[in-house]
This record gives structure tokens, sequence and C-alpha cells, in this order.
């Protein structure tokens, strides 16, 4: 049975693939481990302090809508198109930080602060490697590619991201309207990504994000 995938295309979508797994599982990591040092027991509790893969891994965010996004909309890896993908949420209860909202924030937020690691690592790394073996720049740019289009997804202001957390933490969504929207939040955003304009708004804003990184990427290649 003929797909229509060709072996260089396969070989590109599950290097893309393995790479968004590894990614993926450390933000999870990221967040249980933040949580963890804020005085959460919940996440050790529920084995998820670890780099162990299968407790991280959500069947439909982590394996399936992954693999279609690749293999459908961008099988070549330096050309990182839109995809949606998420890891087994971090199983948190907020009343035992200090302060609840801000240790939550911060909870959610360090899978921000791990891509730009991986976006930071990714560039230094592939910019030094660049100079023994070129073909390696392919690896580097779909690390910061996929990095800061998750980063892109953790700011957008819609609840439950973390981005619309901020609005809670800010007064400018009540608990009740940001719970309210969580509810719809995930199906709006999956329906709002089908819109060409939408595609193009977020095609620019990763771009926005990761030129600093692709620019350090290119200076250390030289």
């Amino acid at each position: 049975m003929d797909l229509g995938i060709t072996p260089e295309a396969l070989r590109s979508g599950l290097i893309f693939y393995f790479l968004l797994f590894a990614v993926l599982i450390l933000r999870a990591f990221a967040q249980a481990w933040v949580a963890d040092r804020l005085g959460d027991p919940t996440p050790r509790s529920e084995e998820r302090v670890t780099l162990y893969p299968p407790a991280h891994v959500d069947l439909l965010g982590t394996v399936v809508l992954p693999l279609i996004c690749i293999f459908y909309l961008q099988p070549r890896l330096t050309e990182i198109g839109f995809f949606l993908a998420w890891a087994k949420a971090v199983p948190s209860n907020p009343s035992y930080f200090k302060n609840p909202r801000q240790g939550e924030l911060f909870t959610q937020f360090a899978g921000f602060g791990m891509c730009v690691a991986i976006a930071l690592l990714a560039a230094v790394m592939g910019g030094l490697a660049f100079r023994f073996e070129p073909r390696s720049i392919e690896i580097s740019v779909s690390l910061i590619g996929m990095a800061t289009m998750l980063m892109m997804l953790d700011l957008l202001p819609i609840p439950p991201l973390p981005g619309g957390m901020l609005l809670r933490y800010w007064g400018i969504l009540s608990e009740e309207a940001f719970h309210n929207i969580s509810r719809w939040g995930g199906l709006v955003l999956m329906i709002a990504f089908q819109l060409p304009p939408v595609r193009s708004a977020i095609g620019w804003t990763v771009s926005l994000l990761a030129a600093p990184f692709v620019f350090l990427l290119q200076q250390l290649a030289r």
C-alpha cells in the first residue's frame, strides 16, 4: 500500500518526531521538578519527577497528533510548520505552595523555560558542530523550531494554557471565568488553527521567537 511517503520523508519525519518526543518529556519533567521544589509532593508521589518517558506520555498528544501533523503537514526536518503536541498533564496541588497562584504559574511556565534552554543549547551546540559536520544543522534548526513553536503555544492568552493563567494571575480573568473557558479552550484552539490567517500569524510569531536563536547559530557556525 503506497501512502505517498518517500523514504527521505519517512526518515526526516521520524527524526523530527523523536526530537519532539524528547522535548515534550523534558518539558513535563521540568514542570514536575519545579512543583516538587516549590513544596508540592504530588508530582513525586505520582512518579512524575523523572525522565522516564512512559511516565509522561499522553497517547493522543505525545503520539497520535504529532505523527499526523509531521507526516501530513511537514515531513522535512528544517521546515517547521505547525503541529499540536503535549505530554501528560503534571498533577499538582497549589495549596502546598506558599503562594498558590504564583507557584502554579511558575510550575506551568517551567515548560516554557525548558524550551528556551533547549533552543539555546541547540543553537550553541549546532553552531559548533556545523564546523565538523555541516549536516548537523538540520537537527539544530529542527530543535529550535519545535522549541519556539511550543513557547508560542505557552504564551497564547487562552485558558488553560500558561498564557491564560497569566490573565488569571493579573486579575483580568476571574477564577470562574478561567475554568469555564478552560473547558472549551483546547477545542477552540484546534478549530482556530485550521484557519489560514491564524496559521500565518502562528508562523510569523514562531519565526520571531526563533530569530535570536537562529542568529546565534549562524554566528557560531561561521
